[in-house]
């Protein structure tokens, strides 16, 4: 599965369990957060597609057992959950 694809079906997936993913701009670490008992992914708008995609993996592994997901997805977030 290309990249892109990917990266639409982990979008599809943080919206399926009710995650907001915001792309934004500026000098911040991106990763998972609770604001006021919501969940949210920031993403820096200016990171390539790669680190997009690893930041999003990672946030959503500690959900991936609780949904379906496509096997080629489910593969994907376990390999980058397994490079740190």
């Amino acid at each position: 599965m290309k990249l892109n694809k990917i990266y639409d079906e982990l979008l599809d997936t943080a919206k399926t369990l009710g995650i907001t993913v915001r792309k934004d701009k500026g000098h911040f670490k991106t990763g998972f957060c609770t604001i006021d008992e919501r969940e949210l992914i920031v993403i820096n708008r200016s990171a390539p597609l790669e680190q997009c995609v690893t930041v999003l993996s990672k946030c959503l592994f500690r959900h991936s057992s609780n949904i379906y997901l496509k096997p080629a997805v489910r593969d994907f977030i376990e390999n980058e959950a397994r490079r740190n």
